[in-house]
């Protein structure tokens, strides 16, 4: 990659709103850098989605990247979708062409900090119900056979049942008021909600937290949330969403530029960021 971008740079971006606390444009220029790719990562904080994809379509943007509140708004403004993020109904990753076609990445990412807790069981409790929770949903396919859903949107949380039935859970969808008492039921623990970020309160109380339940928490800043601190006490497996952030943005980097990106690499520059030692300890 140049020193400096050039005219024959190419843009691939963030959307979504808000986008400050974003480590993306961090890893993936950091990975461009590693690659000897001659592109530049930006993050775009937009009200209006519509006319930002026109604009990066005309500007030659080779893709980008969405985040919240858009991963389900963005699927009708697209030509195509792969087979995935037709199945679910939500897109992360978008690659620009003669036509704009749409993928999901967050999926392989929940996967992976799965496999990473071992996580297994018959029940799982999913705070969100949002574009990030149908992810989630996916992901548990095959390892979970029932799943609380608990949102302040009872009505979003109750269109997912459609998708659970493509996917062949047993989804029931629950009051937010209710997720504190129906904690003790679930093997599996997911926050697939913003709640936590930049040191907030956990989405729920704890104390109905069992010993052996798995926690994964989407929330990637700070890299220990309070909800993976307080269940680690509890002698819980838990792990935040840096892992995640990262499996979706090498497996972005593959779409866009059919290259094999280095993940080592993109957390150490993730945790730069986030002003954590690649050590581990506070930067």
């Amino acid at each position: 990659m140049s020193a400096l971008p050039d005219a024959s740079t190419r843009l691939t971006c963030l959307l979504g709103h808000p986008v400050a606390h974003s480590a993306s444009p961090a890893m993936h220029n950091a990975s461009f850098r590693k690659l000897g790719i001659n592109a530049v990562y930006l993050a775009f904080d937009v009200i209006r989605l519509k006319p930002a994809l026109e604009g990066l379509r005309e500007l030659g943007a080779l893709g980008c990247n969405i985040t919240v509140p858009y991963k389900e708004e963005v699927v009708m403004l697209l030509d195509l979708l792969d087979e995935r993020a037709e199945l679910i109904g939500a897109v992360n990753v978008v690659k620009f062409g003669e036509e704009v076609m749409g993928f999901n990445t967050d999926v392989d990412g929940v996967k992976y900090s799965l496999e990473l807790l071992e996580a297994t069981g018959d029940c799982a409790l999913l705070l969100g119900a949002g574009g990030a929770a149908r992810a989630v949903l996916a992901a548990l396919q095959g390892s979970f056979d029932r799943v609380l859903i608990a949102s302040r949107n009872v009505n979003r949380a109750s269109a997912l049942s459609d998708l659970c039935l493509r996917l062949g859970l047993d989804c029931i969808p629950i009051p937010w008021e209710e997720r504190n008492r129906r904690l003790a039921e679930a093997d599996l623990l997911v926050n697939a909600t913003p709640l936590g970020t930049g040191g907030g309160e956990p989405p729920l109380d704890l104390s109905g937290l069992r010993s052996g339940t798995a926690v994964l928490d989407l929330v990637y800043n700070p890299v220990e949330t309070q909800l993976v601190r307080e269940a680690r006490e509890r002698g819980c497996r838990a792990i935040g969403g840096l892992k995640m952030l990262v499996r979706q943005a090498a497996m972005s980097e593959r779409i866009w530029f059919n290259v094999d990106p280095d993940e080592g690499l993109m957390e150490e520059a993730a945790l730069r960021f986030l002003g954590v030692g690649i050590g581990g300890g506070e930067g």
